[in-house]
């Protein structure tokens, strides 16, 4: 059995899942504790038991297959772009940016494009791994485009 504090919280160590899981915003922490049961959730690979107790630091939590942000600190926000507001995060001409449509802090960066004209559903983050398995073209996230 691992040693406290090395590959799996001790008993006492940690945040109970549950509510890291509604931290996240799955729902409430009851809702969570249903996950849970229903062995829906996994930590490490292993699925979780109710009274798991996690590090979001290092556990890799997943809710049916899909890993969840849980690292504190990190922001996402999904931005209707309108029209004539440019994807960038700063603008030599002064043209406006989508990043003055959010809070300045965190500092957040766009995922993905669309053009200055277009309008439309955009992601913003300071979760640098989300943003690189959303772009990259190796996880074959399929994107979607009506203009």
């Amino acid at each position: 059995m691992p040693a406290p504090g090395r590959d799996r919280p001790s008993a006492g160590d940690g945040i109970r899942l549950q509510k890291v899981l509604a931290q996240a915003g799955l729902g409430s922490r009851r809702v969570c504790e249903d996950l849970i049961a229903r062995r829906r959730v996994t930590v490490n690979g292993e699925v979780a038991a109710l009274g798991r107790r996690v590090d979001p630091e290092r556990d890799v939590i997943e809710v049916d297959g899909a890993r969840i942000g849980v690292r504190p600190g990190l922001v996402h926000y999904l931005l209707n772009k309108p029209a004539g507001v440019i994807t960038t995060a700063a603008d030599t001409h002064g043209r406006r940016t989508v990043t003055e449509l959010v809070p300045a802090e965190p500092r957040v960066f766009p995922v993905g494009r669309l053009d200055a004209d277009t309008e439309g559903l955009l992601l913003l983050t300071n979760d640098g791994d989300l943003a690189h398995r959303l772009t990259h073209p190796s996880y074959g996230v399929p994107k979607e485009y009506l203009a």
